[in-house]
């Protein structure tokens, strides 16, 4: 076997092979550099599908996993077979580290899964190198080359459910244990820790954007709270009106509306536009909403002490 350099790698783009639509200045060393593509999928938005035109970028949140498609085409003959990593550049501002493989008589652009596991958003411009492709001759041609089209070239993103189950799908499989005991007193430390990030969060993305956060006197301070609950009713009614027609759908045969499952992601949208504007509020009163809202727990535990189960 025979791994190519990357003068190699040019050659046979120059004769429409291994790397179609490719930029010359990608071959480097013993590697070609797939660049980003057009299109990406956000897993954790429900395989939501996201185009990014001409100029634009690709926006990956904290915490999501995505599928980034190539710009650049692999085009493997029955001898070649291509290993694909992401650049370490990625990986030190947080997107996790991928391997993967593309196997002889593969025709196609690659699919490449991440996760955002920083607490930054991460903009990845079109045409952004993200991987890096090497490519290997086998000594005899592959008996079963890879056959059929590609996810991408299907408008779909395969992904195989199937092997994903939660706890309750398991019950009775001795290998789960016994869940963790509840433990109060790190629940709330790990909520204050994660409302404090988004508050701070979502104020100092507010001051980038040109919001208005900070206020110099009571009289537009006041005004400020009257806009944002009005955008709050806003958001609450939009969540609202997505459950009526749930539950139109659910009461009248025929009634053209989706079920509950199918309208959870949206729904869980419009309840991140109430909570951001739940966080801007309480900025607005000088609130520490995180403390408040433990404070107001813990009372509630008390008044309704005498339903506590035994």
């Amino acid at each position: 076997m025979k791994t190519l350099a990357d003068h190699e790698i040019a050659d046979a783009i120059a004769r429409n092979e291994l790397v179609l639509d490719a930029d010359l200045q990608g071959c480097k060393g013993a590697c070609y550099e797939l660049r980003m593509g057009d299109v990406y999928y956000d897993l954790t938005e429900d395989e939501k599908r996201w185009s990014v035109a001409p100029g634009g970028d690709v926006l990956i949140k904290p915490g999501h996993r995505v599928v980034l498609i190539t710009h650049e085409r692999l085009a493997l003959n029955d001898r070649v077979f291509a290993r694909i990593v992401s650049k370490g550049s990625l990986f030190s501002v947080g997107l996790s580290a991928v391997a993967t493989y593309a196997d002889p008589g593969f025709n196609g652009r690659i699919g490449i899964v991440t996760q955002n596991i920083s607490d930054k958003y991460i903009v990845l411009p079109l045409l952004e190198p993200i991987a890096k492709v090497d490519f290997t001759i086998l000594e005899t041609a592959s008996s079963n080359p890879y056959k059929g089209q590609h996810g991408f070239e299907t408008k779909i993103w395969p992904i195989q459910k199937h092997l994903q189950k939660t706890r309750e799908e398991l019950a009775g499989d001795p290998r789960l244990g016994e869940p963790a005991p509840f433990n109060a007193s790190r629940a709330s430390e790990t909520a204050v820790e994660t409302l404090v990030s988004l508050c701070r969060r979502q104020i100092d993305a507010d001051r980038m954007h040109g919001f208005p956060v900070d206020l110099p006197d009571d009289a537009e301070r006041c005004g400020q709270i009257s806009r944002d609950l009005v955008g709050l009713m806003g958001e609450i009614g939009e969540f609202a009106n997505l459950i009526k027609k749930v539950d139109l759908a659910m009461m009248r045969p025929g009634y053209a509306g989706s079920d509950l499952v199918a309208a959870e992601p949206k729904l869980r949208m419009e309840l991140a536009d109430v909570q951001i504007y739940l966080l801007r509020l309480a900025h607005l009163i000088g609130a520490d909403l995180t403390e408040t809202v433990l404070e107001k727990m813990r009372l509630n535990d008390e008044r309704y002490a005498y339903l506590r189960k035994t």
